[in-house]
């Protein structure tokens, strides 16, 4: 049995998508509705039935890796994903070009006062980073 998963350090959901497929003629791939998954991790465990949606905690850049164990009678596969990083520009930003497209110098494309590297200045806003996790294809053979 798992020890109860800590809740305070969640930053809110994470959604994951579960599909299973089998291989079909000319290298397509058909879908299994109806496989079941069980979905584990060091903090939580599941089970669901594909296609389905995945409502998990997210822990940020230290959310955990998820490991699906898929069937559907004869056939079995597995899978496993970690979450990814994500950059997102704010609203309203001019992007990481630069706070003036057309100059050239740290004010233009790149540099460190129109945005560059660090995505933002005092004129275009920043970045900022989103942690989820990628649809899963988890492939039965």
């Amino acid at each position: 049995m798992r020890a109860p998963v800590e809740t305070s350090a969640a930053q809110g959901e994470a959604d994951v998508v579960v599909r299973t497929f089998v291989a079909g003629p000319d290298a397509r791939r058909a879908e299994v509705g109806g496989a079941v998954c069980e979905v584990t991790s060091l903090l939580f465990s599941t089970r669901v039935a594909t296609p389905a949606r995945l409502a998990v905690p997210s822990f940020g850049p230290q959310s955990v890796t998820l490991n699906f164990d898929c069937r559907a009678g004869e056939l079995t596969g597995a899978a496993q994903q970690g979450v990814v990083t994500r950059w997102v520009q704010a609203p309203g930003a001019w992007g990481s070009a630069g706070a003036y497209p057309g100059a050239i110098g740290p004010v233009g494309w790149g540099g460190p006062w129109g945005g560059g590297a660090w995505g933002g200045g005092p004129w275009g806003g920043g970045a900022f980073p989103v942690f989820l996790y990628p649809d899963v294809n988890v492939v039965l053979e």
